[in-house]
């Protein structure tokens, strides 16, 4: 189930999701996630988006994933995940990045300052009744957290882009900084959630790990009107996949 709910983490790093400037604004995002082994999809989760300006650096706006496990599978595996990230309106680089962990009798938190005048990135790493270390990470132009990341993509202009074009991105996961990319799969029109809509269609290139096989082993649609949102996700890992699907009656949009 801990491999399951690691889908918390693919929104936020994978997905374009809302933006308060350049598309119509967004108060909060809900998915509704599901685990498939076999021939059969099970909701097992939930993950929640949501956006406000920052309380604690100028120009910065404070982005909130929260994710976890349904109350009717707690009793065979509680999850409870947390990420924030504060970065810069503009350019979307982070200021600072936290993640914290509690996925059964695993408890970690990882806290990330962003220092650009000696382009370094700090991170205080613990372990729960295990360990606590800092960690020192050279940081690279253009680097972005899991949750910022989705503000960059989020700005890109599909339209200028051909089928399989590859668009560079760079992400720090886990105290190492990875060059990945997005692979563009063009637009479509796919039916989600029992709903016709139209979508441009990516792929995130996937770090390979304890839960995700290597590769292209993702796809995001997202929609093509003025809210660009993310519509669906779906993923391989090790044993099965994972899906996230948009809850429009949960979720809070301004009007158009």
């Amino acid at each position: 189930m801990r491999k399951v709910w690691l889908l918390c983490f693919i929104l936020g790093w994978s997905l374009s999701l809302f933006s308060q400037s350049k598309y119509l604004p967004v108060e909060k995002l809900v998915y509704k996630g599901y685990y498939n082994w076999g021939f059969i999809w099970l909701q097992a989760g939930w993950v929640e988006f949501s956006l406000s300006e920052s309380d604690k650096y100028p120009d910065a706006e404070k982005l909130v994933a929260v994710g976890g496990s349904l109350p009717s599978w707690d009793w065979f595996f509680t999850i409870r995940d947390t990420l924030v990230s504060h970065y810069d309106v503009k350019t979307y680089l982070p200021y600072e990045f936290s993640r914290k962990a509690h996925e059964g009798n695993y408890h970690k938190t990882f806290d990330y300052k962003f220092n650009y005048q000696d382009s370094v990135v700090i991170g205080d790493v613990h372990r729960v009744g295990k360990y606590k270390r800092r960690d020192t990470v050279r940081l690279q132009p253009g680097t972005y957290d899991m949750l910022s990341v989705a503000w960059m993509t989020r700005d890109l202009d599909f339209d200028k882009y051909e089928k399989d074009d590859l668009i560079p991105i760079r992400i720090l996961i886990d105290s190492k900084i990875y060059d990945l990319y997005v692979r563009y799969l063009g637009r479509n029109r796919t039916k989600i959630a029992g709903r016709k809509r139209d979508c441009y269609v990516f792929s995130p290139l996937l770090v390979e790990g304890d839960v995700f096989r290597g590769g292209e082993n993702m796809k995001v649609w997202v929609s093509t009107d003025g809210y660009r949102l993310p519509l669906m996700v779906e993923a391989k890992i090790l044993v099965g996949s994972v899906k996230a699907i948009l809850d429009p009656g949960a979720s809070k949009l301004a009007e158009p």
